[in-house]
């Protein structure tokens, strides 16, 4: 064919008012130029005679029906270029099965039309590559220039920027011509690894094959070999090794691994970002995972023998074993990686047959590794010995706390084992000082919700409390007011059971049920320790609350947290747990609820126009037709989940007047809320929902933190 006509591109959709919807933005594209258009039946799917195909998938269209006509065409017809697209509504739908879609590719939109007009172009420039390949055999040497006059003959680049990059090649040592045009800006990552991809007769990985690659098999090319020739296995199948690379056609390197690994490799092109944080985060893991194997191998008789004698070992065998040198390496390898992979959690549980250990990551436990089930008493002797428990004792639950210097930072870590019928499991919660240390401002508080919450924490008596769920953030927020208020001239103690983080300059008292150093216990001595601003860590009986309000009542400053859905329900809690209504509108400031709920990964992000269903079930519908809502593809960098991080949303009950009437009335939830949202009080769906329109997280997200309110 030649270079310059138009590709046969064929248009297929269940509907016609979507082809015509498409068909008109191809238009806005001005596709013409390289695509000449047709209408297709996905009925005749099996017989379609074209070079590209879109296959266009609407909301309310069968996804089984289209994932069946999406693979004929590709497998059965033998389209050379299948692109499925996602009309505004069907994202969801699809980006849950795209692993079954044989489409080279998936374009969800709305989609710009210029970029949308690229797009096609570059994959119209890779099929004619493919061709200008097929029909004529080049010299090696001659590559880089072919491919730059295909470029120019499709449009991609001018004869200027063909000159240019030519230019800027020769003067750089060892640069491709593809490289050349990214470094001068004229192509993008995406197009040059579409063009190489079809220059060399190669595919291009998808992030898909990135993160899910198994550790046995990355770690068939030694890390070394990997970070120098920036390349990583993803794919075993039988004696056939898919690697990503950059330079498929280094023919040293392809021996090279051949003769490393015993298998036929097949290379495929992968861009250096994906390729660099893929190596980072595989070889780290299976350093861990042989470090692991390496000292159990070394520790085999030693701990088979502790194994056999597991409840009758004594004190010094117990702790000889938890001070062999394996087992050191393999605790502090636990830590420090969880600290890596920003875990808030370690848990090493035994299992009948096993051990296995998790780490909890923006809320969701993952598992990380399996250490041998043998090893398990050695492993809990040393956290044991850390963290200054009875080791001897194995039958009570226990609990400690130990500080672990990582490179130049210290991490608190606190420690809690608990007996099962399979062993002694622990939990190391890890305590983050710079989460702890944050300013109010980087709490996620809007600028109204700041503007309050400043306000009361600044009063020089009264209550603040903050409200939610285990794990919603509540120790954050308290402490982020005490670092506000804290200086030289207050007097700030609190009571925590267990204090989480150490604070300079804070008076810190730990409860101790087991001494009879409760919450009302401390309290009570704490008043004759002339404070300022006292920290309750939790409120959880009526005597507890009675000293609160009391200590805010006679000029104090009291922060604390109560377990209840949301901000108006904890007037109420006060009252049931036996807080007359005049003390409580007294003392009462402000009440906050708040969850955390995951923010979208910023790098695979994209966005789409819910469904109608969706719009009316919020209360959207004054938000006008073009709401756009976002979500995470995955992507390399977030590990395929498509969510990195997390971010609070908050709901502020400020007790104005009027609630303080209403408390004194000893008004219903409802009667509060009602009045509260009428002074401006956003809830904690209403809070999401601005989060989920600014596009930091997804519908989803919000309406798992917000069910049961």
């Amino acid at each position: 064919m030649e270079n310059q006509s138009p590709l046969k591109t064929t248009l297929l959709a269940y509907r016609k008012e979507s082809l015509q919807q498409f068909a008109q933005l191809l238009k806005s594209a001005d596709v013409g130029q390289f695509l000449q258009l047709f209408a297709g039946n996905f009925g005749h799917a099996d017989k379609l005679q074209c070079e590209m195909a879109l296959a266009v998938f609407s909301p309310g269209d069968s996804l089984e029906n289209f994932i069946h006509d999406v693979a004929t065409l590709k497998l059965i017809a033998k389209v050379p270029c299948l692109l499925a697209v996602v009309n505004e509504g069907g994202m969801n739908q699809v980006a849950e099965a795209k692993a079954e879609l044989a489409a080279d590719d998936i374009l969800y939109l709305p989609l710009p039309p210029q970029e949308l007009g690229k797009i096609l172009k570059t994959y119209v420039a890779s099929l004619r590559i493919e061709y200008k390949k097929k029909s004529q055999r080049l010299d090696f040497s001659k590559k880089a220039q072919a491919l730059g006059a295909i470029l120019v003959e499709n449009g991609i680049i001018s004869s200027v920027q063909l000159k240019k990059a030519l230019d800027f090649q020769k003067e750089t040592t060892n640069l491709r011509l593809g490289d050349a045009l990214v470094s001068l800006g004229f192509i993008d990552e995406f197009q040059k690894t579409h063009f190489l991809a079809s220059q060399l007769g190669v595919p291009v990985a998808t992030p898909k094959q990135f993160a899910s690659a198994d550790l046995n098999v990355v770690a068939l090319i030694p890390e070394r070999v990997a970070r120098e020739y920036h390349c990583i296995a993803l794919e075993k199948n039988e004696d056939e090794l898919i690697v990503a690379m950059l330079d498929t056609s280094n023919l040293r390197l392809l021996d090279n691994l051949r003769d490393q690994t015993d298998l036929r490799i097949n290379p495929i092109l992968g861009t250096l970002e994906d390729i660099t944080v893929s190596i980072e985060r595989y070889y780290r893991d299976i350093a861990s995972h042989r470090s692991a194997s390496d000292l159990m191998a070394d520790l085999a008789t030693e701990v088979q023998y502790i194994k056999k004698v597991e409840e009758e070992m004594g004190v010094e065998e117990a702790a000889s074993a938890g001070a062999e040198l394996g087992i050191i390496k393999l605790v502090n390898m636990l830590i420090a990686n969880a600290v890596r992979d920003r875990a808030s959690d370690i848990h090493i549980e035994p299992m009948e047959k096993e051990l296995s250990v998790r780490y909890r990551i923006d809320g969701e436990l993952r598992r990380v590794m399996s250490p041998p089930r043998h090893s398990h008493q050695a492993i809990i002797t040393r956290i044991k010995i850390l963290s200054d428990l009875n080791i001897a004792e194995r039958r009570l639950p226990q609990d400690g706390r130990m500080v672990v210097k990582i490179g130049l930072k210290e991490v608190d870590v606190r420690v809690s084992i608990l007996p099962t019928i399979f062993g002694e499991k622990c939990v190391l919660r890890i305590l983050d000082k710079e989460a702890y240390e944050k300013s109010m401002f980087s709490l996620g508080f809007t600028e109204h919700e700041l503007a309050i919450f400043k306000e009361n924490i600044g009063k020089p008596h009264g209550m603040c409390v903050v409200t939610g769920p285990t794990g919603s953030g509540k120790s954050t927020t308290l402490y982020s007011a005490l670092q506000q208020i804290k200086d030289v001239t207050s007097n700030i103690i609190t009571v925590e059971d267990p204090v989480e983080y150490h604070m300079e300059g804070v008076t810190q008292v730990p409860v101790n049920a087991a001494i009879g150093m409760t919450f009302a216990n401390a309290l009570r001595s704490i008043l004759r320790q002339d404070p300022d601003t006292i920290l309750i860590g939790e409120i959880r009986d009526n005597e507890t609350a009675d000293i609160a309000v009391k200590m805010a009542l006679t000029g104090h400053m009291v922060f604390s947290s109560l377990h209840t859905n949301d901000a108006s329900s904890a007037i109420a809690r006060f009252v049931d747990i036996g807080i007359p209504p005049l003390l409580l509108a007294s003392s009462l400031n402000l009440v906050i609820a708040q969850r955390l709920v995951r923010k979208i990964c910023p790098r695979c992000k994209v966005s789409y126009t819910p469904p109608q269903e969706m719009i009316d079930q919020l209360g959207l519908q004054s938000m006008g037709p073009d709401i756009k809502f976002h979500m995470g593809e995955g992507c390399v960098t977030c590990n395929g989940v498509g969510y990195s991080g997390r971010i609070g949303i908050f709901e502020m009950l400020n007790a104005s007047r009027e609630i303080k009437k209403l408390i004194l009335k000893n008004a219903s939830t409802m009667e509060i809320q009602d009045c509260a949202e009428k002074e401006g009080m956003k809830t904690l769906r209403q809070a999401g929902i601005e989060l989920v329109i600014k596009g930091d997280t997804t519908i989803e997200q919000i309406l798992a933190a917000t069910t049961e309110i």
